[in-house]
């Protein structure tokens, strides 16, 4: 995630909605994925500060920035949507009767908000489910009975199906998600973690599945098609110990070849972004257009040795807790590859689908 400037050379970041300095109305706009000083004009129209250098379009504010505070994401003048491209594809949120609800809904869309830059940076479709169903993306955020008795589910498993991100709100809980993380015995358990690996499964269902890509996914993450259930349940029963050696970055990456490849695919979107959060504070100098892979995995060793030993000198857990053997950078490579040709392949095909 690149840190920004305001008109007046402030430091901006990412969920900012006002400048400190001069106070400007801050706004995301997703399109040239830059976060703008703006000035009201009339009908709810607002256009970049004049000292910037994004044009002279001129934007409406999301509803929910209006209603609730919990999106600074800018809607082009010319698209008729109250909602933004980021909040289109809320299809559940949660009941807001609960006070406490508000504030667990607005850490959901800050994670959900991160992870769709990061998706915009890497030139991937963007697609509310709304616009096209069979290959657009929703997010549900659902409460179940072991916090609400008033709702009707029992159980709210976070996971992904045919498009739709479900995640449990309870996960934007602190001390929930920590005694989950306990209880099934991980190292690394964070609410933008979920949404970077169920964003996985959807992008392999629009870029892997039914292409030519398929066999050598196989021969790199195993035969998806064996049981999914069955190998669920074996591993909740008989949880086996993560070995590196094996070529798995996570205990969970044992369960089944989806599983991994969302591991995996979640992994690198973690180190893309955290590698531009580190450029734009310049300790380091990395733009992913023209380092080659080993070059960018050399960084990412560095940078996460640098960031673990920061954490363990205020007393906190390590940042990255993980180890990349040769075979799970064979698998960062293949996301790697797989991102940087689909411009020129899979993209095109998606987008038509948006226009038409």
């Amino acid at each position: 995630m690149k840190i920004f400037a305001c008109s007046c050379a402030n430091r901006l970041f990412f969920e900012n909605t006002t400048c400190l300095r001069c106070k400007k109305t801050l706004g995301f706009d997703p399109e040239s994925l830059q976060l703008l000083p703006l000035n009201n004009e009339k009908r709810g129209l607002w256009a970049p500060d004049q000292h910037t250098l994004f044009g002279d379009g001129r934007f409406r504010r999301c509803k929910n920035t209006l209603d609730y505070n919990v999106c600074n994401w800018l809607i082009p003048e010319y698209d008729q949507h109250s909602y933004c491209i980021a909040c289109r594809m809320n299809e559940k949120i949660p009941s807001l009767t609960k006070a406490e609800n508000h504030d667990l809904w607005a850490s959901m869309e800050v994670s959900k908000h991160r992870l769709l830059y990061t998706l915009l940076s890497l030139g991937l479709p963007v697609i509310p489910k709304s616009d096209a169903p069979s290959k657009g993306l929703a997010f549900a955020f659902l409460e179940d009975k072991r916090t609400n008795q008033n709702v009707r589910h029992e159980h709210v498993l976070t996971g992904h199906t045919a498009g739709l991100i479900t995640v449990n709100l309870n996960e934007a809980d602190n001390a929930f998600r920590e005694a989950t993380r306990k209880e099934f015995g991980e190292s690394y358990r964070t609410l933008l973690g979920h949404f970077r690996h169920e964003s996985g499964h959807y992008y392999w269902d629009l870029l892997i599945k039914g292409t030519s890509i398929i066999e050598p996914f196989r021969e790199l993450f195993g035969d998806e098609r064996k049981d999914y259930q069955q190998a669920l349940k074996q591993y909740h029963s008989n949880p086996v110990v993560m070995n590196e050696k094996r070529g798995y970055i996570s205990n969970y990456a044992q369960v089944h070849p989806y599983e991994d490849w969302a591991e995996t695919w979640a992994h690198y979107l973690h180190m893309v972004d955290t590698l531009e959060t580190a450029a734009s504070f310049g300790q380091i100098k990395f733009t992913e257009e023209k380092l080659g892979f080993d070059e960018m995995m050399a960084l990412w060793v560095e940078l996460s040795i640098m960031m673990n030993s920061l954490n363990r000198s205020m007393g906190f857990y390590d940042a990255y807790p993980f180890i990349l053997t040769s075979k799970i950078k064979k698998k960062i490579y293949f996301v790697h590859q797989l991102l940087s040709h689909v411009p020129s392949t899979t993209l095109s095909s998606v987008n038509q689908g948006r226009l038409s």
